[in-house]
């Protein structure tokens, strides 16, 4: 019975309540059946029935219970609604309540009749429902239980059985979007720690006014994984820039929106660019209004931009418009990113991706704005950072052959010049 409860609670938390009440009301005026709602130990949790209906006689004794929980569990099984008889003979028809492919509850419309109303029905019900300890008029019960035929009861339970999962379903896709919400915040209040630790408490920062400039080289690195149809590397640059937008605005909401819009136009019309047609680009971008209302938080923000990005990326690969250009550039970027370990040269990655030296250097200045050098150097950079701020044992010297760096002090040298500060600065502020 624990179980039951269980998934009781559980129902209670996924369904509204009120609304199921007002529908099983509507269903039951609709269709004279009665319909109740029930655990997976057939435990009942709220009904729409006639005041007059055996079922509320014979209420939640055990033999009902077991058969409710029977058909909840065969309508699960069957992924439809089960026809089954009740307790007391009368027909039922249960639809499973399901939430992440597991049997929660279930739906039970009738009871209903099938047959005559005569002796024969008559005399049953009497046993039946003697042997469960009940004692009822049946001939009273009989008179308000509604005849049916198999076809009618089962469209009844089919649309319970739509209605009910549908709001299972919705409230499934919720906890899926708030999971996906909560974890690119959580990675977007790192960058922002991140970021202010290098802007904040280091006189030396203010030589280093190119630290805190607008990356726009990482907004054509995102373009790169847009018009290629990257999802993961494009959220990870995504939520880099939103934070760096965070940082700029002060956390001015007012200024954030602009900028995030901004950069929803920047990601339209790279989208247009790889090939995308106008008519859906723009039908992806109007969505995103929400973006500029005065009510929309940074929450909510940050959810709508990735939301338009993976749809404009959806968009692309869908009408495979894109550029030549950004798949050379793409598989570049993909190569350095899980080799930057290695003594990666103009060279070897160019012989990687099947083009010349010339032709990969002219595309990382030309569609990024930066040398092959600078960028093989700042990614390795940046691992190096993930690997001071989550490791307290990390030594300089060992991060910066894991990274790619032969040479310890020409490592520590590149991340001052980066970052403002040195390795052994910004290992200690984030492992004190």
């Amino acid at each position: 019975m624990a179980k039951g409860t269980d998934k009781g609670a559980q129902l209670r938390e996924i369904l509204d309540f009120d609304r199921l009440r007002k529908l099983f009301g509507h269903f039951s005026v609709v269709t004279s059946l009665d319909v109740a709602l029930f655990d997976v130990a057939g435990v009942e949790l709220l009904s729409g029935r006639k005041p007059d209906t055996i079922c509320n006689a014979a209420k939640n004794c055990r033999k009902c219970r077991e058969m409710i929980a029977y058909g909840g569990f065969m309508s699960s099984k069957l992924g439809e609604p089960y026809i089954f008889a009740c307790g007391c003979g009368l027909i039922m028809c249960s639809s499973p309540v399901m939430f992440n492919d597991q049997l929660i509850g279930s739906i039970v419309c009738g009871p209903a009749l099938l047959w005559e109303a005569d002796e024969i029905a008559l005399s049953e019900i009497v046993e039946k429902t003697g042997s469960m300890g009940i004692r009822v008029k049946a001939d009273d019960f009989l008179r308000h239980t509604p005849s049916c035929n198999c076809v009618n009861v089962t469209s009844a339970a089919q649309i319970l059985f739509i209605i009910v999962n549908n709001l299972t379903h919705e409230h499934n896709v919720y906890l899926k979007q708030r999971a996906r919400i909560t974890e690119q915040q959580r990675r977007i209040s790192d960058l922002v720690q991140d970021r202010k630790f290098a802007a904040a408490g280091f006189a030396e920062m203010e030589k280093h006014a190119s630290a805190l400039t607008y990356p726009y080289e990482t907004e054509k690195e995102l373009i790169t994984f847009v018009q290629s149809g990257k999802k993961q590397q494009a959220t990870n640059i995504l939520n880099t820039l939103l934070s760096v937008i965070f940082c700029f605005a002060g956390g001015n909401l007012d200024t954030i929106r602009v900028r995030i819009f901004e950069l929803v136009a920047f990601l339209s019309r790279a989208a247009v660019e790889a090939g995308a047609p106008l008519r859906e680009v723009n039908s992806i971008t109007k969505e995103s209004f929400e973006i500029c209302e005065d009510g929309t938080d940074f929450e909510r923000l940050c959810f709508l931009t990735t939301q338009a990005m993976e749809r404009f990326i959806d968009t692309v690969h869908q009408n495979r418009g894109k550029k030549q250009t950004s798949e050379h550039l793409s598989k570049a970027i993909g190569y350095i990113s899980q080799n930057y370990a290695d003594d990666l040269s103009l060279g070897s990655v160019a012989a990687r991706v099947f083009v010349s030296e010339y032709y990969l250097s002219h595309l990382f200045r030309k569609e990024m704005n930066i040398t092959f050098s600078n960028y093989v150097c700042r990614i390795r950079i940046d691992k190096a950072k993930e690997f001071l701020k989550n490791d307290q044992r990390a030594q300089i010297q060992e991060v910066a052959g894991k990274v790619g760096f032969n040479d310890a002090n020409y490592f520590a040298k590149i991340f001052k010049k980066t970052t403002g500060v040195t390795p052994k600065e910004y290992h200690s502020f984030f492992c004190a």
